[in-house]
């Protein structure tokens, strides 16, 4: 998706409906799987994703990395950007079976979004090199991507909006931690 961004939504949505999941590790592993379009400017990929947009790669290198990132990383950078006390990010960052499974659920939730609307889908890599677009929306990725964009667009916004409204206190709190 090139607006990573907005899988902050499956994250927000998926921390909702099971808040037992660890919130911070389900952002985090709903955005890690992105890295692969930095890697891809290093090595010769001709579509910019690459193992990081697996099945597989989510389930191995990209929860690895979330975890690494939400338990090391993520305390710090939100709680210096979003002026959120630390201890309280850390201790929702705290390595634990259930960490590891947030992060795990935001990869394939990442992975299972971009199928629905990219052009090229290496869901099935390193078994099956080709494409897997049996999930595109509309069998046309471009109009997939737009529906999908805009959808989780709106979302975004609506978030954005009921959290502002919930109270008065503590609205990066409620986006970022609990």
């Amino acid at each position: 998706m090139p607006f990573t961004l907005l899988h902050y939504v499956v994250a927000y949505l998926a921390g909702k409906w099971k808040p037992r999941l660890s919130f911070p590790g389900l952002i985090v592993g709903s955005v890690s799987p992105d890295l692969d379009m930095l890697i891809c400017q290093f090595v010769d990929s001709p579509h910019g994703r690459g193992i990081l947009h697996s099945l597989f790669g989510v389930a191995t290198i990209g929860t690895a990395l979330s975890v690494f990132f939400t338990v090391y990383l993520y305390p710090t950078v939100v709680s210096r950007i979003f002026r959120i006390d630390k201890t309280v990010v850390k201790d929702r960052c705290r390595f634990s079976k259930g960490l590891l499974f947030a992060c795990f659920v935001g990869n394939i939730l990442h992975v299972l979004v971009d199928s629905l609307h990219h052009p090229y889908n290496p869901t099935l890599y390193p078994f099956v090199n080709e494409s897997f677009d049996a999930l595109v929306l509309f069998s046309n990725w471009q109009l997939a991507t737009m529906v999908v964009q805009l959808v989780l667009f709106v979302l975004l916004v609506t978030i954005f909006m009921w959290e502002a409204v919930g109270e008065e206190k503590g609205f990066w709190k409620r986006l970022l931690v609990s």
